[in-house]
């Protein structure tokens, strides 16, 4: 993919190197000549030093044959104006930081095609840890209905020592496990042990049962 990013900041240089990691065409667009001249040196990547607020910034790098657009600049304002003038040249996804999460539902209403609150999403995590402190890792899907939950099999857990087919699973299911250095998808013979690392994806509502299930206490 063909993707063009606005704002060589802190999560547009890192986005550009993962991003490249992966085999796609990237160019970054910077309007701070001094930020611009400092990413160049340091991305496997094109840095040019233009607007992407304006026609001639985008037209400079090509935003004809790009296939997405992303502005994570600190702006909001610049961020959504990038969006909306690289899906008139018909780039097809559009992706939006925004610093003030209540604009969210705007962004999106206007045509953004994924609007992302860097801020929120880290509040949200840092909340999520406070109430799960013995969860080793956790991921809402689902706009919250749903949670992947990374845990360490407990001695006392009620499962041990049982087979995965022998464990009532309603709303909830364990989708890998790491043993030995090895993860592996589980099947029904799988035997849960102790000290045994394993990632349940389940319902928001259920996650505490899983845990008191597969951590004891």
């Amino acid at each position: 993919m063909y993707i063009i990013i606005m704002g060589g900041g802190r999560i547009g240089n890192n986005l550009a190197k993962s991003l490249v990691n992966r085999g796609h065409e990237v160019t970054v667009l910077e309007n701070d000549k001094e930020r611009a001249t400092t990413i160049s040196a340091e991305l496997d990547a094109l840095v040019v030093y233009e607007d992407g607020t304006t026609i001639r910034g985008l037209e400079e790098v090509n935003i004809f044959t790009a296939d997405a657009f992303v502005a994570v600049t600190g702006d909001d304002g610049s961020n959504l104006t990038g969006c909306l003038l690289a899906k008139e040249y018909g780039v097809k996804i559009t992706v939006a930081r925004v610093a003030d999460y209540q604009k969210q539902d705007i962004f999106k209403k206007l045509g953004v095609s994924v609007v992302v609150s860097p801020e929120l999403t880290a509040a949200q995590a840092i909340e999520r840890f406070i109430m799960r402190p013995d969860v080793i890792d956790l991921t809402v899907i689902g706009g919250g209905q749903a949670e992947i939950l990374e845990m360490i099999v407990g001695e006392r857990s009620a499962v041990v020592h049982k087979k995965l087919k022998e464990i009532p699973s309603k709303d909830f299911l364990i989708v890998a496990v790491y043993r030995e250095e090895k993860l592996f998808i589980p099947k029904g013979d799988t035997i849960i042990e102790p000290g045994a690392r394993i990632f349940v994806l389940a319902k928001s509502n259920m996650v505490a049962f899983v845990k008191k299930l597969f951590m004891g206490g």
